[in-house]
């Protein structure tokens, strides 16, 4: 997978020479999780991720950059921790348990864009950490 991403996906363009959107797929695969090696890059991606939610909604929570919400939450910074886990792992279902759909509509539009992309993100790089895991524990 690592040559196809350099050379394409087997057809060339008399212009450009390789079309980047026939490399893009494998390289980002190479990217996000080392074509399905490695543990530890989309444990990184995953964290990288989570704390982007994490400082987004702390500070939206605790009114340090922006205007606080209308309802008062007494610890911002746990709240921010768990809003972007539950995003991140939305097969648990701790959205609904912990933050009802009050809470989620009163958010900013920004926000629940980064709540969405939370979740689409985290959704490949559990595949690629799920591949990772398999590859180390595969027996030979």
């Amino acid at each position: 997978m690592h040559f196809t991403g350099k050379i394409g996906a087997g057809s060339f363009s008399i212009s450009t020479g390789v079309s980047i959107w026939q490399r893009l797929p494998y390289l980002l695969f190479g990217l996000f999780s080392e074509y399905g090696y490695s543990i530890l890059r989309p444990t990184l991606w995953l964290l990288g991720v989570w704390a982007l939610g994490f400082a987004a909604f702390w500070g939206y929570l605790s009114g340090c950059c922006v205007p606080a919400p209308d309802s008062v939450i007494e610890r911002p910074m746990g709240a921010a921790m768990a809003l972007s886990f539950s995003n991140l792992f939305p097969l648990f279902g701790f959205g609904r348990v912990y933050f009802g759909g009050d809470f989620m509509r009163e958010l900013p539009a920004v926000l629940k864009t980064l709540a969405g992309f939370q979740t689409v993100a985290s959704l490949p790089l559990l595949f690629f950490l799920g591949l990772g895991l398999r590859q180390r524990f595969r027996l030979r």
